[in-house]
């Protein structure tokens, strides 16, 4: 075969180097002497790195030599052809009885239990740990990415179900123009948790033939650790136990990513960094620029083709607001006793518990996408983080349930409505959540029916096995820093007596150092929570949007305040890409940004005492702001944000006294006054 039918030009200006093509269905190779910008499209591949370049058609494997390394090159290459020397999914193969397809619905079962011992799904972090298990995923998401899509269990379909192209999936009938998801819904939690089982048992089912593909593997390692894989979480919540930033460079460092197998190293297009479209799938996605990205793309760098991502301004972001949705994260399994408040972001009126598993889950779609697919309710599915950030939700969901066992999906009104199920529809915990069929004859999964995880094959390190004590004694020691009795250190507040101004800060106070946690002292009786309430129309800017809340001053540019300083925490409302504003339909939607610990921090540096509650109302009055931003960080003045209204509630909280117990929470009560009058406060005449 010669280089030129795989779509290679040549070059005689360039180094030479080796050029094999695999077929992904057929065995043929060719070595050539080409360009390294064909094969790796980086200027690093001159520096002898190896890499795997993905097409559609083909995955090229290139590496400049000379006689020195030839011999390390061809052990590469064979570590290559010997992973790959097969199709890249066997549509028809039964892998461990999960990967058959059936006549009928595609039926998902979760992955296999082998021995009765339910696998854990592991943090990323904690995964990577375990080397086998870690490159069989990024192996085997590799291979997933590229499955055919006209499959069902394609990645490229299974990511479609949540948003665009708004097509039928497994033959489950789409009765308007939207995605399947639930959101803003009672439904949102316990419609997602299939939605991830499915994603994962396909998953499985690749991990298991790659598995069986590798060779050297004397021991049976590889196939041992493919038998109990289950797909990862990232919590964002927890400060990562190796000290390295929030988000994990495997996510985000690179776009290449180094596995190791028993017989070598190689390099590969890193599975988790973006998900490459086919050319084919963007004519399917009617709304610029998504029908013109190539790639899924975190805080792009542009709204147009040739945008890249900003991986790390979203880095600076995640961590930038980490302190803010992990104290929401411990709030909501602390205060939030009734499943119809926790889950959903729908406004109960007059209930001042605005916080929700979905608005905080809003929070880091929109921090990570900034523009791009994570951000967007259509599109946010195809990037290979949602994924992981997914698991984490439901892993909040599961904990959450094993410490209130008595609440779970109430009756009540379908507020949007999905592609399956029409607005005003009454749903319960019986509702079909549809497209995820449990069966090949067309049943559905509920609520109740995914209510227990164990029997969707899975499970997770703070809850398997354990007592509701044991299980808050787990929260407890990954997330003691998140609780208001601890300490954030802030950027200087500068004195300012008008609430409606917020003077630019001094040069050099906005940074983007991550916030620091100082230890807290210890802590007993009775203290003060403080929380800013978030209360807007979902429709309200048509579009995502932000909020950000400030304690203290902060620069006037909007590109910045995501990553201030004084930023207490940036909230996302999370749209479709188009929602077109109906005021007569609007939907309220809700969140809750978190203020005691830096209340606390400002105390300890003399500025106020939170004891005196006037006062801290007071000092609240004086520095606490809110601006809004949609997607390209524009701002939006206040008052032409429908329905906005920001306020502040307090409760009165019992601290701890064991490690294995938790705060006990009293009532949430509004404090009136501290933003009436300013564009988008709360009136004191305005209903909670």
């Amino acid at each position: 075969m010669a280089a030129e039918s795989a779509g290679v030009s040549q070059s005689s200006t360039l180094p030479p180097s080796v050029f094999v093509a695999i077929r992904h269905k057929t065995r043929c190779m060719v070595a050539e002497k080409t360009s390294e910008n064909v094969c790796c499209r980086s200027p690093r591949q001159a520096q002898g790195f190896l890499y795997a370049c993905d097409t559609p058609n083909w995955a090229l494997v290139c590496r400049t030599f000379s006689s020195a390394n030839l011999g390390n090159f061809q052990q590469s290459l064979l570590a290559f052809l010997t992973l790959f020397r097969r199709a890249p999914v066997n549509n028809n193969q039964d892998t461990q009885g999960k990967f058959r397809r059936q006549a009928g619905s595609f039926a998902i079962t979760g992955a296999p239990v082998i021995d009765g011992q339910i696998p854990q799904r592991l943090e990323i972090r904690q995964l990577r740990k375990n080397q086998p298990q870690w490159n069989l995923y990024l192996l085997a998401l590799n291979r997933f990415e590229q499955m055919d899509h006209s499959d069902v269990r394609s990645y490229y379909q299974l990511s479609g179900i949540h948003g665009r192209p708004f097509t039928e999936w497994d033959g489950v009938p789409m009765i308007q123009d939207m995605g399947y998801c639930s959101h803003t819904s009672n439904l949102f939690a316990t419609w997602h948790r299939p939605y991830i089982v499915a994603f994962e048992q396909v998953l499985y089912g690749i991990v298991q033939e790659v598995a069986t593909s590798i060779a050297n593997d004397t021991n049976g390692e590889y196939k041992e650790a493919a038998l109990t894989f289950r797909h990862p979480y990232w919590d964002w919540a927890a400060p990562a136990s190796d000290g390295g930033p929030v988000l994990p460079a495997p996510i985000s460092g690179s776009a290449y990513i180094v596995v190791h197998l028993p017989n070598g190293s190689l390099t590969i297009s890193n599975p988790l960094y973006q998900y490459n479209f086919h050319s084919s799938d963007l004519s399917s996605f009617p709304d610029p620029p998504f029908n013109e990205w190539k790639e899924t793309l975190r805080y792009p760098s542009a709204r147009e083709a040739s945008a890249s991502s900003q991986n790390k301004l979203v880095g600076q972001q995640i961590t930038q607001s980490q302190d803010s949705y992990a104290q929401r994260f411990v709030n909501l399994l602390q205060a939030y006793p009734r499943f119809a408040n926790f889950s959903s972001s729908a406004w109960t009126p007059n209930s001042p518990g605005y916080d929700s598993l979905e608005s905080l889950h809003n929070q880091i779609h929109g921090l990570i996408g900034n523009g791009g697919h994570m951000a967007v309710i259509d599109y946010a599915g195809f990037d290979p983080l949602f994924w992981l950030h997914h698991a984490n939700v439901d892993r909040l969901l599961a904990i959450w349930q094993a410490l209130h066992p008595n609440s779970y999906v109430e009756p009540s009104n379908e507020p949007i409505g999905s592609a399956a199920i029409a607005q005003g529809t009454l749903i319960d915990v019986n509702t079909p959540l549809k497209p995820f069929h449990n069966d090949s004859n067309g049943n559905f999964w509920t609520s109740a029916t995914v209510a227990d995880i164990t029997s969707l094959g899975y499970s997770y390190p703070e809850i398997q096995g354990k007592s509701v004590s044991q299980i808050k004694a787990a929260v407890n020691a990954l997330y003691a820093s998140s609780s208001g009795v601890t300490i954030a250190r802030r950027g200087d507040i500068q004195g300012h007596d008008d609430p409606n101004v917020a003077p630019i800060v001094a040069a050099g106070l906005s940074s983007d150092a991550p916030v620091e946690i100082l230890p807290s002292p210890p802590a007993s009786g009775n203290y003060t929570e403080w929380l800013t309430n978030i209360r807007v129309a979902k429709d309200a800017l048509e579009q995502t949007f932000f909020i950000h809340i400030f304690l203290g001053d902060f620069h006037p540019d909007p590109k910045t305040w995501s990553m201030e300083r004084n930023l207490v925490g940036t909230h996302a409302i999370m749209t479709p890409y188009v929602m077109k504003r109906d005021p007569l339909q609007s939907t309220i939607v809700t969140g809750q940004i978190p203020l005691t610990r830096t209340l606390r921090a400002d105390e300890q540096r003399g500025l106020l005492d939170m004891k005196d509650e006037g006062k801290t109302k007071d000092y609240l009055t004086r520095h606490l702001h809110w601006r809004v931003t949609t997607m390209d960080d524009k701002e939006v003045p206040r008052d032409k944000v429908p329905d906005l209204k920001i306020s502040v509630v307090a409760a009165n909280v019992q601290a701890a006294d064991a490690e294995d117990v938790f705060p006990v929470w009293g009532e949430l009560k509004v404090q009136h006054g501290i933003t009436n009058g300013r564009p988008g406060g709360l009136g004191n005449e305005d209903d909670a």
